[in-house]
């Protein structure tokens, strides 16, 4: 198995076409067919169907789709890290992030780049249910986070980098139609709103529009904060979300309003495994963007 096998595999599930995969990788058909062969050989199961009218995916297929997606992940990953050695960037740092940490973590990075210039700092933005699990994984070296995402474990410490009030994001054309203080106002327009897997911020929108006489109509649930925004945006539905997401996301279409209420705050961390945290790491939490705090 080698990565060109690989990535051809990856298009040709994409594409379900071997010549358009063909075109992308300036090959003939005949050669995208050879590589795919002799991937399910070496693999001993059957990825793809194929006859003279179509090409689909098989279980065994679709089930190694992740697979290859990781697989091709980690080779990038050495390869950048090694060159990074090699070029005298022997430090690293592994950091998840909410979009919402945004702004905070931008004044980290610049500081400690000026400072640490040698050191490599990976970031990979994580929402809800996946920064959770990648806490109880211990993926990461530190962790930028809502403070309800943390576990009930002694193996973390953290740091709380603020409280917020929730906002309810609304679309433009609705927005003189809203009165944050009279929650009936929302009556008859739809809600998009985080799933269910993100069950502490999920139940807490629901409690905060029951608690205010709103049931509220979601009609969908978006995995990622741009998407929900997009959503807004769109007039598909309003929305309750961590005012700090505006940072990195601006739409023109969306209006915020501060909801007030204790149960409607939200208190934001960076955090960090007790029994990880190495020279670099611990010069990462030193800086004074976070000591200032």
């Amino acid at each position: 198995m080698d990565t060109l096998q690989l990535q051809l595999f990856l298009s040709v599930s994409r594409t379900l076409n071997f010549t358009k995969t063909a075109g992308e990788f300036f090959m003939t058909q005949p050669t995208v067919s050879n590589y795919i062969k002799s991937l399910e050989n070496s693999l001993g199961v059957k990825l793809l169907n194929r006859d003279s009218r179509s090409v689909s995916l098989t279980p065994e297929g679709q089930e190694f789709l992740s697979y290859a997606n990781r697989l091709l992940r980690l080779q990038m990953d050495a390869v950048n890290r090694l060159r990074n050695i090699a070029e005298g960037r022997r430090g690293y740092i592994h950091i998840a992030m909410l979009s919402s940490a945004a702004e905070l973590f931008s004044a980290c990075l610049t500081e400690f780049c000026k400072t640490q210039p040698d050191v490599q700092v990976d970031v990979d933005i994580k929402e809800g249910a996946d920064m959770i699990k990648a806490v109880g994984l211990c993926a990461y070296d530190i962790y930028f986070m809502n403070r309800y995402m943390m576990p009930d474990t002694d193996s973390l410490e953290s740091i709380v980098t603020g409280t917020d009030q929730l906002h309810l994001f609304v679309h433009r054309d609705i927005a003189d139609k809203i009165d944050i203080n009279d929650w009936s106002t929302l009556s008859g327009y739809h809600f998009v709103s985080v799933p269910e897997t993100d069950f502490l911020l999920a139940g807490q929108i629901k409690r905060i529009c029951e608690s205010r006489g709103v049931v509220p109509d979601i009609i969908n649930y978006y995995n990622r904060a741009d998407t929900l925004f997009l959503a807004v945006n769109s007039g598909i539905g309003m929305a309750i979300l961590p005012p700090k997401l505006t940072y990195f996301y601006s739409f023109p279409n969306v209006v915020s309003f501060p909801i007030a209420g204790s149960d409607a705050t939200i208190s934001s961390v960076v955090a960090w495994h007790k029994n990880k945290i190495t020279p670099d790491t611990r010069r990462f939490l030193q800086l004074r963007a976070l000591t200032a705090l």
